[in-house]
């Protein structure tokens, strides 16, 4: 899946060195991790769920990316608002692709949560060329956090949110994901001018 540059930009890797030596006497020879249980030990703690709001400080969630990395939702805000949305089928994630040159123009990057599994997510992403990020949520725990799931049966409901750089919630839609709108509606959720709109003509 490709990346816009900027958020490669402001991408922070994590590393992790394992010091070996020789064996001396009966020492034991030291162990290293295998990378699944790195991955585990590495991700970070996750913050509770509470009731999401306009005006609300958005939940600071992990994710993995494509290279097996944690980030945080804060990393993809340094530069950048951004669109969250949630329980998108094909159909729509295409569609939110088609919006993805409109929205960079407004200065805010769209993102897709997917309740599938890691290798699941970016072969759909893969398979549908989708050129923004897409995040797999498995266990639906962002989902969770952001209180996008049905009370019977914990399936990820249809949500978005717009959410600035400094991590607030500016606005919030749940139901059908009305993509063909998202750069009117985020420009209005984020006072800026509408997409469309042409500039001021003043008369001398």
């Amino acid at each position: 899946m490709r990346f816009p540059g900027f958020l490669l930009a402001t991408a922070v890797a994590t590393t992790i060195s394992v010091q070996g030596g020789d064996n001396v006497g009966n020492e034991p020879a030291p162990t290293v991790e295998p990378p699944a249980a790195q991955s585990l030990r590495l991700k970070p703690p996750e913050p509770p769920s509470a009731d999401i709001d306009v005006g609300d400080a958005a939940p600071n969630f992990s994710f993995q990316t494509e290279d097996n990395r944690w980030r945080r939702l804060r990393e993809l805000l340094l530069q950048n608002p951004v669109v969250i949305v949630f329980g998108a089928d094909d159909a729509e994630l295409r569609a939110l692709d088609r919006q993805r040159d409109a929205l960079l123009k407004l200065g805010v990057l769209p993102v897709a949560v997917l309740d599938v599994r890691n290798g699941s997510a970016w072969s759909a992403a893969h398979r549908l060329a989708l050129r923004y990020p897409v995040i797999p949520d498995p266990r639906r725990v962002i989902a969770g956090q952001f209180n996008t799931l049905d009370p019977d049966d914990q399936s990820t409901l249809p949500a978005w949110f717009v959410i600035d750089r400094r991590g607030l919630v500016r606005a919030v839609r749940r139901g059908a994901i009305s993509v063909e709108r998202f750069p009117r509606l985020v420009a209005g959720a984020l006072g800026l001018p509408a997409p469309d709109a042409s500039l001021p003509t003043h008369s001398r």
